[in-house]
């Protein structure tokens, strides 16, 4: 049986995160005579927007959810649905049984002045797991004189998730679900907590082909997975997709971030937050041949926005881009007209590496940044966007 998972944002300090799972497992453990290296606990350490099976495993048969709460767990999209899931299979079951449920225990990781119900359902019986005297329990875990108080803690909340998980199984989640599909629940609570020091959101959109779809426009098909979303143009040297290396990045600049599709960006830019930064990562490939996302990224190619980030990724090592690299490079040009005809720290048509797109990403991300922070925005191209930085394309 598998008692608890726990979740946290992604940019918390792990070390303390994994002490925490670390020592609720050693306290269940001892509670139930068990094996000490039975796996009470699963600690989710996947990110991005790509769920591994085993936190899919996990998260759809655990008996307990444990989410680390705090304003970065608020803002973690990945977080609300993970929260999302565990929360409709409580539903499900209190459904049957006509009887509240002790499934779900937030833990207040950091107050950071939020509202009590914040982290609740009006459904469900969700009741905070609270440290000694209200303090943050991010705190507690690191003050050696606090150590009475922090051991309590573990043991009063292994009480809670070995009672919960031994009164009778909580059934696995339904069969088939798709989880990437599954909404993120704290979306509308954050709008509806209107903060004006939240963060900018990032915007990701892959605007790529299939690897079925590519597979009558190119021969090797290694970059391309079952969904756009998958594309990894810097295999084998980097496998990650970067759609998660995007995520990653806005997370490592406390922003919180989304993957979308193409074809919603048009909406999304007439009536989306001023605040949000649109970041587009288009397959030179896709665009010249597949006429369906190049005609989805004509609005979006026109538009003159300082806050709508272009980086076209193609691997140095991909000997079939660079033997087609003039027909791809027209491709580009026609997509974004008047952007590539000037140096642009938010417009980055030939990165040729990951770690060239972790860095022109990163700084393209602070310009953008630096935009949403202006009171209002001026009229034109913002000085901000001239940079002296790699050279752009001039054109055939």
């Amino acid at each position: 049986m598998l008692y608890f998972f726990m979740s946290y944002a992604s940019d918390e300090d792990v070390i303390f995160v994994r002490r925490l799972h670390r020592d609720l497992s050693v306290e269940i453990i001892r509670r139930i005579g068990s094996e000490p290296q039975q796996a009470v606990g699963y600690l989710d350490d996947s990110s991005g927007a790509k769920w591994p099976v085993d936190a899919r495993n996990a998260l759809s048969s655990c008996q307990t959810f444990i989410p680390l709460c705090s304003l970065r767990y608020l803002m973690d999209e990945r977080c609300g649905r993970r929260w999302g899931v565990f929360a409709e299979r409580v539903r499900a079951r209190q459904a049957e049984m006509s009887q509240s449920e002790d499934r779900l225990m937030p833990v207040q990781w950091a107050r950071d002045d939020l509202p009590d119900d914040l982290f609740t359902e009006p459904d469900l019986d969700v009741r905070p797991h609270r440290a000694p005297n209200g303090e943050d329990l991010r705190v507690l875990i690191r003050l050696q004189s606090h150590r009475p108080a922090y051991r309590a803690f573990v043991t009063s909340l292994a009480h809670r998730v070995v009672a919960s998980a031994h009164a009778y199984r909580l059934p696995p989640a339904q069969l088939g679900i798709d989880l990437d599909a599954v909404p993120n629940v704290f979306e509308s609570r954050l709008a509806a907590l209107g903060r004006a020091d939240l963060p900018a959101k990032v915007v990701v959109v892959v605007a790529a082909g299939t690897r079925e779809q590519m597979r009558a426009v190119r021969t090797d098909l290694q970059f391309y997975g079952v969904r756009r979303e998958d594309w990894a143009p810097f295999q084998p040297q980097a496998v990650q997709s970067v759609a998660s290396r995007a995520r990653e990045i806005a997370s490592d600049r406390r922003l919180r971030s989304e993957v979308v599709s193409l074809e919603s960006v048009p909406e999304r830019l007439r009536t989306g937050p001023r605040q949000d930064i649109l970041v587009l990562l288009v397959d030179a490939w896709a665009i010249t041949w597949l006429d369906h996302l190049r005609s989805a990224l004509r609005e979006i190619g026109s538009r003159d926005d300082a806050t709508t980030v272009v980086l076209i990724p193609a691997s140095r090592d991909d000997p079939e881009t660079a033997n087609h690299r003039n027909e791809l490079r027209r491709a580009v040009l026609a997509a974004f007209p008047g952007r590539s005809v000037r140096r642009d720290h938010l417009f980055h048509p030939e990165v040729d590496s990951a770690d060239d797109f972790d860095a022109d990403l990163s700084v393209a991300i602070a310009v953008a940044q630096r935009q949403v922070s202006r009171p209002t925005r001026p009229e034109g191209r913002s000085a901000d966007r001239h940079a002296v930085g790699r050279p752009v394309l001039e054109g055939p």
